[in-house]
């Protein structure tokens, strides 16, 4: 594992209430809370990958199979498609589609282009009521009947609450494969548990690796030294930027492939860290608001606003050293591009990142930086830990529950009364009396 954090150099006109202490405090209590049970994301690294490997390798032999598809929503099918996407070699797994959205057009394209006989699918829903996924689960029921008939079951692998809930108790009922969620692990937090390990695995992503380097971010974390802890350090950063009017958090990252890591992190940071009151009840109306962007793409739609509009995002790039493959410019340009003949890519995508910071710096912008020496699965396991417990211990200094989303919830609580479920007439109440003030256009 080689990642590093360095700090923001942008004055924050002061620091975390109680400083070092207060830091030290929330990691304890953030430590505390894994201990006796109520935070299970910092055990996940412990979890042993060789009965998944075993598994999913058995199952790739058998050639029964040659794509999966994921049927899941936010922290159900984000976290794997993130990893999966920073793959940088050939995986000797399944081809995997991930469906998230409910949009007809594109799930009518992937029905179209799979073979339903050759084709896996995994279904993620912790609570088994998830609208998006349980409905596509039983269009792929229905429509896997006229292909394997009685043996359908075995198309199909459950990942579940262990004891409650509708997909557990189809998975029992249908004789469907399943796999376990941890009771203590929320969505946005499970990538590191069987929400991921399988899709991965049957992929034939290195699970192991991906372990090792969350184990050893994690140790590092709750292990080191206030003072040179990137950890402390970066929730102090976020904390202190907060208090001075830096209310949102750009996530810059400089590789395509790390994109859907991004959205990976834009969930967890703002999911866990929005919320209206405190543990005690006190209204708060707190967050962080995550903004996705990817260099250098980005320097190029949304970089003047950053670098000139208004003084209250932190812009946190994420830097990757050296690359597995590189592209060399053609010898011989002339003119005012000359200077990029024989180039690599990389180094002009570096010295484009370095660009952006300085200029960043130079107008005193808030800005740090998140590096890889590569992108391997330690380094992206490791990232994805260190990021979980920055948010758990900003959420202890702020004092709210990072693992909650009871705005969510209305939300799904009000669909599923428009859509006509027993019980939830008055949540479809909540959006018929909304107001209707349409204009039409034309």
């Amino acid at each position: 594992m080689a990642l590093r954090y360095d700090r923001c150099t942008v004055e924050t006109k002061g620091a975390t209430p109680g400083g070092t202490a207060a830091l030290v405090a929330a990691r304890d209590a953030v430590t505390a809370a894994w201990a006796d049970g109520t935070y299970g994301f910092l055990g996940c690294p412990d979890i042993d990958t060789a009965p998944f490997e075993g598994w999913a390798g058995a199952i790739v032999a058998t050639g029964r199979f040659d794509t999966q598809v994921v049927f899941g929503i936010g922290g159900s099918s984000l976290g794997a498609r993130a990893i999966l996407a920073t793959a940088t070699g050939d995986l000797d797994g399944l081809d995997t589609y991930f469906s998230e959205n409910m949009d007809p057009i594109e799930f009518g394209r992937l029905f179209d282009r799979i073979d339903l006989s050759r084709t896996l699918f995994i279904v993620i829903t912790k609570s088994g009521t998830t609208i998006e996924t349980m409905s596509k689960f039983w269009y792929a029921w229905n429509a896997m009947e006229s292909v394997a008939g009685e043996h359908r079951h075995k198309h199909f692998i459950a990942i579940t609450d262990p004891e409650k809930g509708a997909l557990r108790v189809l998975a029992e009922e249908l004789g469907l494969t399943s796999f376990d969620v941890p009771a203590n692990v929320g969505g946005r937090f499970s990538v590191l548990t069987a929400v991921g390990l399988v899709p991965l695995a049957l992929a034939g992503y290195p699970i192991a690796e991906l372990m090792a380097g969350a184990r050893d971010a994690r140790d590092a974390g709750l292990s080191a030294a206030p003072e040179s802890s990137a950890i402390l350090a970066a929730a102090n950063d976020h904390v202190a930027l907060h208090a001075a009017g830096h209310t949102a958090t750009v996530i810059m990252a400089y590789s395509d492939l790390l994109g859907p890591l991004v959205e990976w992190l834009c969930q967890l940071w703002g999911e866990s860290l929005g919320k209206a009151t405190t543990r005690a009840g006190e209204t708060v109306e707190i967050g962080l608001t995550p903004i996705k962007a990817v260099g250098v793409v980005d320097q190029h739609s949304q970089l003047q606003l950053y670098s000139a509009g208004p003084r209250d995002k932190h812009v946190v790039f994420v830097e990757v050293e050296q690359f597995e493959r590189d592209v060399e410019i053609p010898l011989g340009l002339s003119g005012s591009l000359s200077h990029l003949s024989g180039k690599s890519m990389s180094s002009i995508l570096t010295a484009e990142l370095r660009g952006t910071r300085a200029a960043l710096h130079q107008d005193a912008r808030p800005h740090s930086t998140w590096r890889m020496d590569r992108i391997t699965a330690a380094n992206v396991g490791a990232f994805i830990l260190a990021w979980e417990l920055i948010t758990a211990i900003v959420g202890e200094l702020w004092d709210i529950d990072a693992f909650d989303q009871p705005g969510v919830e209305l939300g799904k609580k009000i669909s599923h009364g428009l859509l006509g479920r027993e019980g939830f007439a008055d949540y479809a109440a909540l959006a018929t009396a909304a107001s209707d003030d349409t204009l039409r256009f034309m």
